[in-house]
C-alpha cells in the first residue's frame, strides 16, 4: 500500500500553525489564529463533531489562506495558482468524441464536489488503526512532497511516528538516507527511511500532487518499493 500526502488520522495532523509560520506564509499575530482553528478542530473531533471540524478545516485554506497570502494553492507553496494543467481534463473527457470512447453518453459530468460534501462527516474520522494492520502484514510506503502545505510532511510524521505497530521503534531509529534516481544525479531526489517493509520517503521540489510536480522521482519511487 501506498499513501501519498495522506490525511490518515486528522486529530494529530492539524498542526497547520507550526506549518504555515515556518514556512513564512504567516506572521505571529495570524499564528495565534490558526492555533485556536487547531483547537477547535481537535475539540470538534474529540467530541465526534465530524462535520464540524471539517467545516473548519475548508474555512482554514478556503478563506483564511488565501487571504493571509495571496495564495490559491494550497497543495504547493511556492505556487500563487493551481496549475493551468490541472485543467486540462475536464473539457477533453467531456468532448463528444471522447465520450463515445469512454462509453458515458450524454451524462453530465461530476467534478467530484458532490462526493466530497457527502463524505464530509467521515474525512476528519481516523483510519490509522487500518493503517496499523496493514502495516503488520503487507509492504507500505508513506510519501510526502517538501512543498505541501495541506499536508505537509511534519504533519505527515506525526501520526507516522505514533503509529502502533510491530516494528514501531525500529521505524522511528531507522537512518533517513539521502535518495536519487541515478547514483550519478547531481540533484537530491529526497530522503527514504525504512525498517522491514515499511517506508516513509520526503520528495523535494514536489507538492501534494508529487506525481505531477517530480514524474521522474515518483516514477522512480514507486518502481522500487513494488520491486523491493
Amino acid at each position: 500500500m501506498a499513501i501519498g500526502d495522506g490525511l490518515i488520522d486528522p486529530y494529530n495532523e492539524w498542526d497547520y500553525g507550526p506549518v504555515m509560520y515556518q514556512f513564512g506564509l504567516i506572521d505571529e499575530r495570524q499564528l495565534e489564529y490558526v492555533n485556536l482553528q487547531t483547537l477547535l478542530a481537535r475539540n470538534a473531533i474529540r467530541l465526534e463533531e465530524y462535520s464540524l471540524a471539517y467545516d473548519l478545516f475548508g474555512n482554514l485554506f478556503d478563506e483564511f489562506y488565501s487571504n493571509a497570502t495571496g495564495l490559491n494553492d494550497v497543495y504547493n507553496y511556492l505556487l500563487t495558482q493551481l496549475p493551468a494543467a490541472f485543467g486540462y481534463y475536464v473539457p477533453w473527457v467531456t468532448a463528444s468524441e471522447n465520450r463515445r470512447k469512454i462509453h458515458v453518453g450524454n451524462l453530465t459530468y461530476n467534478d467530484g464536489t458532490r462526493v466530497q460534501m457527502g463524505l464530509s462527516n467521515d474525512v476528519m474520522q481516523t483510519i490509522v488503526g487500518k493503517v496499523a494492520v496493514i502495516a503488520n502484514n503487507y509492504k507500505v510506503l508513506i510519501y510526502n512532497g517538501l512543498l505541501d502545505v495541506i499536508i505537509a510532511s511534519s504533519v505527515t510524521m506525526d501520526w507516522v511516528d505514533k503509529l502502533q505497530w510491530q516494528y514501531a521503534d525500529q521505524l522511528r531509529s531507522a537512518e533517513r538516507k539521502i535518495w536519487k534516481v541515478k547514483d550519478d544525479d547531481t540533484e537530491v531526489a529526497g530522503y527514504i527511511k525504512q525498517t522491514h517493509s515499511f517506508y516513509v520517503a520526503w520528495v523535494r521540489n514536489a507538492g501534494h500532487m508529487v506525481p505531477a510536480d517530480q514524474p521522474r522521482a515518483a516514477f522512480d519511487l514507486i518502481d522500487r518499493f513494488i520491486s523491493a
